[in-house]
């Protein structure tokens, strides 16, 4: 073998074709890095980019309702594997939980696996109900991080305007998009991140999720549909009850459509580090049903072999011992709360200045658009104040900032917008 070859191909011996342009561009967690590093040399410094939820008096936000689960779990529950597909128990709670009331009306119909977080149930939606040649439609403000996952499994996308000129949700927009796309292919992924968008706040109305529903039964109609939900922040967008009331008008789905729920463990339960969550598949096609799982249990085990026991335990006991599920829900209001407080004295502060923001009903974040993003977001760390750009728009994050802090950033706002 010639070995003096090799050498000299150097890196690009080493590269597959499928690493080519490889980067990753996500930059929220290291504009997150240096804001944090900015603030420990300065108070007055604002960290309003991160995805996690903090308290009042700056330091992150824990359920004690967690701690103590933690503190009653065997070192087998918390440091054994874990089946890849889950467990019964953990199966039942989660759709316990994030269907609510209408569990018995979801459960014949859903599947569910543990996940590394919300993300990886989009992983395994994106490979494993796209060809290569499909189409995943994206809302024109979203997570990064959804172009990067498709990439990743060399699937395709295009965005839809999420918002008429009267600030509701572009249906129109949506259903044009989708008509091209499943005209020509005769598949279209349809991804919605709702309630409490990341990174809009905005969540759908009761009204126009059945017009959702009507629009994916009219496109089963032309070819295979697919709905993917992202409820990440479900658990911060309203009350409990409501949350699971608008879920429930999916049931209205034709068979013939496939629906994925992305849920989040980690942001509901404040277990970001233990990456947990679950894909939760729906449909009334008992035969599609099962086949969907056992691809997705396939995927799961070849990515990740299997998701975190602790992380999966800590939500058994919770959602199964009475008086833990009962402090959990009780903090878990408190933070909702602490997240209105903030919300609404932003919004009146911004409406002071007369300054604009798309439309937030609840959630973490609120969005501005922006022309030039990127060079605004470099005038706002002059005047200390960190926030992440997007393409079109800024994000601020209310989940990790004080009150103080909240009334202090429409007055920087103005002064650099």
């Amino acid at each position: 073998m010639n070995y003096d070859k090799i050498v000299k191909l150097g890196g690009e011996f080493m590269q597959a074709k499928n690493i080519i342009d490889k980067k990753d561009n996500s930059n929220i967690i290291g504009l997150g890095r240096i804001a944090k590093l900015e603030k420990e040399k300065d108070n007055m410094v604002i960290n309003s980019t991160s995805g996690m939820l903090y308290s009042e008096d700056g330091n992150l936000f824990s359920y004690k309702s967690v701690d103590k689960a933690i503190s009653l779990l065997t070192p087998e529950e918390k440091y054994a594997y874990s089946p890849t597909g889950g467990t019964e128990i953990f199966h039942n709670s989660i759709k316990k939980w994030v269907f609510g009331e209408f569990y018995d009306s979801f459960k014949e119909y859903t599947k569910v696996l543990p996940t590394p977080g919300g993300t990886g149930a989009l992983s395994n939606a994106f490979s494993n109900f796209l060809n290569d040649d499909d189409y995943c439609l994206l809302p024109e403000y979203m997570w990064t991080n959804y172009k990067q996952i498709l990439f990743e499994s060399n699937k395709k996308y295009k965005t839809y305007k999420l918002f008429n000129d009267s600030g509701s949700f572009n249906l129109k927009d949506l259903e044009k998009v989708a008509l091209d796309v499943i005209n020509k292919n005769k598949r279209v992924m349809i991804l919605i991140n709702d309630p409490a968008e990341n990174p809009t706040g905005y969540s759908l109305k009761t009204s126009e999720i059945k017009r959702l529903v009507n629009l994916l039964n009219k496109l089963s109609n032309i070819g295979e549909t697919i709905l993917v939900i992202d409820m990440a922040y479900i658990d911060y967008a309203d009350k409990y009850e409501r949350t699971r009331l608008n879920l429930s008008k999916y049931l209205n789905l034709n068979p013939e459509v496939l629906t994925v729920f992305a849920f989040s463990a980690s942001k509901s339960f404040g277990l970001y580090g233990l990456r947990v969550g679950a894909e939760i598949i729906y449909t009334k096609n008992k035969e599609i049903l099962e086949k969907s799982y056992d691809a997705n249990v396939f995927s799961s085990r070849s990515r990740w072999s299997n998701t975190s026991s602790i992380g999966i335990n800590i939500i058994n006991k919770i959602l199964n011992d009475e008086i833990l599920k009962k402090k959990y829900l009780s903090e878990l209001y408190k933070s909702r709360l602490m997240l209105k407080k903030r919300a609404d004295i932003f919004k009146e502060k911004m409406k002071e200045l007369n300054l604009d923001y798309i439309p937030y009903k609840a959630g973490f974040f609120v969005t501005i658009k922006a022309d030039n993003p990127e060079e605004l977001a470099e005038k706002l760390r002059h005047d200390k104040l960190h926030i992440v750009p997007f393409e079109n728009s800024i994000r601020i994050t209310l989940a990790s900032i004080t009150l103080d802090e909240v009334l202090r950033i429409p007055d920087i706002l103005k002064k650099v917008i």
